[in-house]
């Protein structure tokens, strides 16, 4: 990974005739060269690099079809009269990192091309003189920071490891770095990307559940003083009912469906109850006794809540309430009509003012005997007379 250490020169720009367009922002190029057989190139785009011989454009000057320029971000781009340089050493140039060249403009800086060049290579060389006491350590600043204040020696907090530090002062000093004004270089470069490398291996670390700074585990503490105290380790959701019934105690934990019923142990004790799965404690302190041995315990196989049923200690006897009104079911009832039965009913007299009279045969049953014969009509035939004359011309009568 060392892409950052060195510059990339431009090659294969002999073999591209046609290429209208190139892109080479964001790279490490430090000079314009071999672009002169791109005859068609009409688009040159070297944002962010690290040119900093701008005389080397001079390359560009048999790129007839050349309209557009964009150099932003490198330092060439800080030398005083670059845009005055560029203009008048390339005239087919139109615009310039987006910024439209007018006539008068290219025309004063075509007049005074020779004094701004050889500005240009003055600053060309302060800026390697100071690039190379640089790297050898023997100070100096960049020439974008002339008469800019020098840079501060570095604290004790900020020369202590990323271990030593709590997790505010670390994200102070990311704060810093990420805020701080920094120049488009190599070292900058690098020094960049060696951060994003520590924040990702950090960000690595904490979905792993390793914490980067050693805190010694919390234990799990389920008595004090000789009293047990209330407990949810895994933060389940749990709801205790206690009013609807006075003689038991309802307890609902949402536990994880997806867990196993044999890896949930629960102990039910007369002032509390524990449930422990996958080494992590639930502990809730009940305000009324119960009887353990008589307690009921139920999980549901489709949301896995764990239902605990625990009849209480001192029973209170509750009386039932009586419900005089009649129910609407009732009242309904009473408007439906029974069938009746098939089986013959006789009223009921009173035995004392019964007489000798039979009334079973008061009605004579003796015509049911008898088979019944339908009646039937004989029709006549009607009589024609003699001197009838069947006309089949005329329609016959209904």
């Amino acid at each position: 990974k060392q892409w950052y250490q060195r510059r990339v020169p431009i090659t294969a720009g002999g073999k591209l005739k046609q290429l209208e367009y190139l892109n080479l922002a964001l790279n490490n190029v430090a000079k314009v060269e071999n672009l002169e057989k791109c005859e068609n190139l009409k688009k040159l785009d070297l944002t962010v690099n690290f040119i900093a011989e701008l005389t080397s454009i001079e390359s560009l000057q048999s790129n007839e079809f050349l309209q557009e320029m964009y150099m932003t971000g490198n330092p060439c781009a800080k030398f005083d009269n670059y845009r005055e340089y560029v203009i008048a050493t390339l005239p087919q140039v139109e615009r310039l990192d987006g910024i439209e060249v007018t006539n008068t403009e290219r025309l004063e800086a075509m007049q005074s091309l020779k004094s701004i060049r050889e500005s240009i290579v003055w600053q060309q060389k302060d800026y390697f003189i100071k690039q190379q006491k640089t790297k050898e350590g023997a100070g100096g600043r960049w020439y974008t920071d002339i008469g800019a204040e020098a840079p501060e020696t570095a604290t004790i907090e900020e020369l202590k490891p990323d271990s030593e530090l709590t997790p505010e002062e670390i994200k102070q000093k990311n704060d810093a770095f990420w805020k701080s004004p920094a120049e488009n270089t190599p070292e900058t470069r690098k020094a960049i990307h060696k951060k994003l490398e520590e924040e990702k291996a950090a960000v690595e670390e904490q979905r792993k559940g390793i914490r980067t700074n050693k805190v010694p585990k919390r234990e799990t503490v389920l008595e004090r003083e000789g009293k047990r105290l209330n407990l949810n380790q895994a933060k389940w959701p749990f709801k205790l009912d206690d009013s609807t019934n006075e003689n038991s105690v309802k307890l609902e934990v949402s536990i994880p469906k997806y867990l196993s019923t044999h890896s949930v142990d629960v102990d039910v004790q007369p002032t509390y109850v524990k449930i422990v799965a996958e080494n992590r404690h639930f502990q809730l302190v009940l305000n009324d006794e119960i009887c353990p041995d008589k307690s009921s315990c139920q999980r549901s196989q489709m949301t896995g809540i764990l239902v605990l049923t625990m009849p209480t200690a001192k029973q209170t006897i509750v009386p039932e309430k009586v419900n005089n009104k009649p129910s609407f079911r009732d009242e309904n009832s009473k408007l439906v009509k029974k069938k009746p039965s098939k089986t013959t009913g006789y009223l009921e007299v009173d035995p004392s003012k019964k007489s000798n009279l039979d009334f079973s045969n008061i009605v004579n049953d003796s015509s049911k005997s008898k088979p019944i014969v339908a009646k039937r009509t004989v029709v006549k035939e009607k009589v024609v007379s003699a001197d009838f004359v069947d006309d089949l011309d005329v329609p016959p009568l209904f």
